[in-house]
């Protein structure tokens, strides 16, 4: 770590981050950075001069962009507050996991359930403007089992999920299917 960024290893080839090139929270804290593993895109590579750019901005950006409603991820608790968790996910994205979105039961204290550095399972909830939800809720074969074994819900979540995407579809079919059908009543001709 120095002033300007991080100097990092890359498959046994030495790289350089710019503060600039790293998220906000990394910026303020570089010395918490030094040993972690970091998700990082190449920028510039230039064997002669052994020269190698990365940026941790730009691998977070496209790791966003790949999520879709209904995606189950593999995440770490990064920071559990009153109100919800922060968890990063496999790939560089991160987001919020609200208190209300844990379980289909009340759950009034979150740290009895969840603790930073805690591995769990995600479903992608929405993303709007960059920002991910994630809902663990919908992932529960039975009401409570966050709460109860988180353990099933982490086992089955695929499972969940795919239960979750075939109810969604087959809402928007319905969906689809009464915009389709014509209007009876108001506004129709009367037969004489």
């Amino acid at each position: 770590m120095n002033r300007g960024g991080l100097l990092v290893t890359v498959e046994g080839i030495k790289a350089f981050v710019p503060t600039s090139q790293m998220s906000q929270k990394d910026k303020e804290d570089l010395d918490a950075m030094v040993g972690k593993t970091l998700s990082a895109k190449v920028m510039e590579a230039d064997p002669e001069a052994g020269r190698l750019l990365m940026s941790a901005r730009r691998a977070a950006e496209s790791a966003k962009q790949a999520y879709a409603i209904g995606d189950v991820l593999l995440g770490t608790v990064q920071n559990v507050q009153p109100y919800g968790a922060f968890v990063e996910v496999a790939g560089g994205g991160s987001g919020l996991l609200h208190i209300s979105q844990v379980s289909q039961d009340r759950l009034l204290d979150l740290s009895k359930v969840l603790a930073t550095g805690d591995k769990i399972k995600v479903m992608v909830l929405s993303q709007e403007k960059g920002k991910l939800s994630f809902t663990t809720k919908k992932l529960e074969p039975s009401p409570g089992d966050m709460l109860r074994n988180p353990k099933r819900v982490f086992d089955r979540a695929e499972e969940m999920a795919a239960q979750f995407k075939a109810r969604i579809a087959v809402a928007e079919k319905e969906a689809e299917a009464s915009k389709a059908a014509p209007v009876v009543g108001k506004g129709a001709p009367k037969e004489r």
